[in-house]
């Protein structure tokens, strides 16, 4: 069953049967009589409080199939307007799509990229945004999303000899990043549990 994103008569009817509840994407997974919508929010306790009980039905009149409601607690942060190009943006996100937040942020700091200080304060209020909706930890959060988009291009010359211009093209892009409450991290090969705390006796004289 493909994901598709919702379109804005979805979107609509969400908003307003929950009385304004913030929430960002809207996943819908649909397979013969049976559709599962899966809206990401960045508070899924608002988001539970105020779903009203018209909302599964608003939503099954409207995708004309057996609905179920999936929340996935899910916080980003967007910069828009960058001065950054997005393909050397999208060359430092390609290492760190998937990764936990904590070991995105340990592998940003040896990237010699201009880019990277970006990604990096992103990842950081994206991860400030979870811990005020939900109380997550930076170690418990998965990057989900990690986008670069192209923006207004400025269009500039440089001039040339016997009357020409040479074009110059000054890309801004608008960089999005989502992150989202992951499994607990699986244990490395050979490790079973914590270590404790050594503890040192001293022989007595």
């Amino acid at each position: 069953m493909p994901l598709e994103l919702a379109g804005p008569n979805v979107r609509k009817i969400i908003r307003r049967e929950t009385n304004k509840a913030p929430f960002g994407r809207v996943l819908v997974q649909a397979a013969g009589g049976v559709a599962v919508v899966n809206v990401h929010t960045v508070k899924p306790d608002t988001f539970n409080t105020r779903r009203s009980a018209d909302l599964i039905p608003e939503l099954e009149h409207a995708l004309r199939r057996s609905v179920t409601i999936d929340v996935t607690p899910e916080a980003q942060a967007v910069h828009k307007y960058l001065r950054l190009s997005p393909t050397k943006a999208r060359r430092v996100m390609n290492e760190l799509r998937g990764k936990y937040v904590d070991e995105a942020l340990a592998i940003l700091q040896f990237v010699p990229n201009r880019a990277a200080r970006y990604i990096q304060k992103l990842i950081k209020s994206a991860a400030a945004n979870a811990f005020e909706g939900w109380g997550a930890e930076p170690g418990e959060l998965k990057i989900s999303e990690l986008k670069a988009d192209p923006g207004p291009t400025m269009k500039r010359i440089q001039p040339r000899a016997m009357g020409r211009a040479y074009r110059i093209l000054k890309r801004s892009s608008h960089i999005t990043v989502a992150v989202q409450a992951a499994e607990p991290r699986p244990l490395k090969r050979g490790q079973t549990r914590r270590r404790g705390q050594a503890s040192v006796i001293r022989a007595e004289r």
